[in-house]
């Protein structure tokens, strides 16, 4: 029996499936990456101001790395004086997403919390590979925070939100902000993240095929990121994996999975350990939904991913307000 979709959803699997073509990972990465980028094509809104700049960072002994970053506001201002500052790590498989891919999700997240949002592009794989987005990431929110006033930010109190990988590197920025005493967030959202890259779930045999999420592409982004196997049972990359030590400094967590996606299982097996160990977190499945299905411009306007956009922005605001 084929799994329940939504009408929106189904339709967005239907026009795929009649437009025919390659499979995304039978195309180059930069073809790749240039798909998404026509599909999520799309006029910004116009209530939202943003600014560019250039961070650099150091990655590993010796080595830099300069990171676009951009910071995005409400034009009309910020919801308080004393709102805090989100950071957006975002999806794509390490291989794709961009600012463009992410913008108009990113937008209607600071439309509805009222809230800043910095979103690190961060260097995709295979041009870089673990852990070199991972400490770009880290490099960022660390200089962000130390001068954030000088870009209008209240950076006492921050909160991370991430998709897919994005969520991979939310928490992977909770870990490492615990291990390095850096500057810890009070609250994270997860849009149906990996948290195992190691390991095979039932839901990868159930969706191996999609519709949406296709195994073969999930593993095509694994290896381009993680080429040793090793790497991935580390609980950086493989966060479900951790220990109770390291599960419990994990703030507390909004996460949401897709009802056909192949990462679901990994996700909520994710956020019942971090309940297990007395983490407050609250897990949801997004049914009738793809993978990406909040990102995907395709899906904006379908009940579900705009509920799922509200209380995501409602949670962000009570924690950072």
């Amino acid at each position: 029996m084929a799994p329940y979709l939504d009408p929106t959803n189904q339709a967005v699997v239907n026009a795929g499936a009649k437009a025919g073509g390659p499979k995304l990972y039978e195309l180059s990465f930069v073809e790749a990456r240039e798909a998404l980028e026509g599909a999520q094509k799309h006029t910004p809104a116009t209530d939202i101001v943003t600014e560019e700049i250039s961070v650099t960072v150091d990655v590993a002994p010796g080595k830099k790395s300069t990171v676009k970053t951009i910071i995005y506001k409400p034009a009309k201002g910020i919801v308080g004086e004393s709102a805090g500052t989100v950071f957006f790590f975002h999806g794509g498989g390490w291989i794709l997403g961009s600012p463009k891919t992410h913008d108009r999700l990113v937008r209607d997240l600071v439309r509805e919390s009222g809230l800043p949002i910095v979103f690190p592009y961060y260097t995709p794989a295979p041009d870089a590979q673990y852990p070199i987005q991972f400490e770009e990431n880290y490099g960022v929110l660390k200089h962000v925070v130390e001068h954030g006033a000088e870009h209008g930010l209240n950076t006492g109190k921050i909160a991370f939100v991430g998709d897919s990988v994005g969520g991979n590197m939310a928490i992977a920025m909770s870990a490492l902000t615990a291990e390095r005493h850096g500057p810890r967030p009070v609250f994270q959202v997860l849009f149906y993240p990996v948290t195992d890259t190691l390991r095979e779930f039932d839901t990868y045999k159930e969706f191996k095929h999609g519709p949406g999420l296709e195994l073969a592409t999930l593993m095509w982004m694994v290896h381009a990121f993680l080429p040793v196997s090793d790497d991935r049972a580390g609980h950086i990359a493989s966060p479900l994996l951790s220990h109770t030590e390291q599960l419990v400094r994990q703030p507390p967590t909004l996460l949401i999975t897709a009802g056909v996606d192949p990462l679901r299982t990994q996700g909520e097996e994710f956020a019942h350990a971090l309940q297990q160990v007395g983490v407050p977190t609250a897990v949801f499945r997004a049914d009738g939904q793809v993978h990406d299905f909040v990102m995907l411009n395709a899906v904006a306007t379908n009940p579900t991913a705009v509920a799922t956009i509200e209380l995501a922005a409602l949670k962000l605001r009570k924690a950072l307000g």
